[in-house]
């Protein structure tokens, strides 16, 4: 015969656990008291990460690609860091070619800005319907900072939203959370795209029927809002609906980045320089950048 006393035991015990994960998810968002805890929590847990990682590991040692020569390691480890880094570079000269040096010049007088870049591989990555983030290896010892920009050899990736010692959490911008503001390259038109839980579909709203923007155009990002530097490519459009009787177009675009395929991302940051105008008037001739 079953002993109702060890029943509502457990029932209490279960009801006790219910109350304090609910206490502790209401701290958790409303106050910063448990960044602490959760700091030295990832500490303790970065072995059990690194176990977690050692069959990836091992399963890249015997893919046909590699050997075991440990000066080819190096010299590969050597080539992916600088491809990676020439192609971040390199993503913005399409842009900067067609800019006039000296009106740039004058709008940017008091000052102009740097991307660095950090290269980090990625831990683990969550692509569920209402949730699309990253976990990054690289923490706040490397300097990574919430609202971070994140790209990777093709494109705009997304933003660090956590920040642990020793990892970060990336959202993409394909969560359905996220916004992010861009302009059309062919005709400057400045618009935003929403993410819509879809590695490969973002939202482009609130466009006119007269909106200038067709299939293949390319989106940029406008470095409005001091997140995202200016000129990343974001997406291509890739549909435009028309329904008559309605204000705005529906539009969607194709994130440029490989979001569920990359295994090595690029944090950008920026620093500032001096200003220009100041520079050329020092220099006593005019500056050309």
């Amino acid at each position: 015969m079953a002993n109702p006393f060890r029943k509502r035991s457990e029932w209490s015990r279960y009801g006790a656990v219910v109350f304090i994960s609910i206490v502790l998810l209401v701290i958790d968002s409303t106050t910063k008291w448990l960044n602490g805890p959760r700091n030295v929590l990832s500490i303790v847990l970065s072995p059990v990460q690194a176990l977690a990682s050692v069959p990836a590991q091992v399963g890249r040692f015997f893919t046909p690609d590699l050997t075991a020569e440990a000066d080819l390691d190096i010299a590969y480890d050597n080539l992916r860091n600088e491809y990676f880094k020439l192609k971040s570079e390199t993503l913005l000269l399409r842009t900067l070619e067609e800019e006039n040096r000296d009106l740039r010049a004058l709008l940017d007088a008091t000052e102009r800005l740097q991307e660095k870049v950090t290269l980090a591989e990625l831990q683990d990555v969550s692509l569920d319907r209402d949730n699309h983030r990253v976990a990054i290896g690289r923490g706040l010892r490397d300097g990574v900072y919430v609202g971070q920009a994140v790209i990777d050899d093709k494109g705009v990736i997304g933003q660090v939203t956590e920040v642990m010692p020793l990892s970060s959490i990336v959202v993409l911008i394909t969560d359905p959370g996220h916004a992010l503001p861009v302009q059309v390259e062919r005709t400057g038109l400045r618009t935003v795209v929403n993410g819509m839980g879809s590695v490969s579909r973002l939202r482009v709203p609130y466009l006119n029927q007269n909106a200038d923007i067709q299939q293949g155009d390319v989106l940029v990002s406008t470095g409005m809002g001091g997140r995202f530097p200016n000129g990343y490519p974001v997406a291509v459009i890739s549909e435009i609906e028309t329904k008559e009787d309605e204000a705005f177009i529906e539009v969607t675009a194709t994130p440029i980045a490989n979001l569920d395929r990359s295994n090595n991302v690029l944090l950008l940051s920026r620093e500032a320089k001096e200003p220009l105008i100041n520079d050329s008037l020092s220099n006593g001739e005019p500056s050309d950048q």
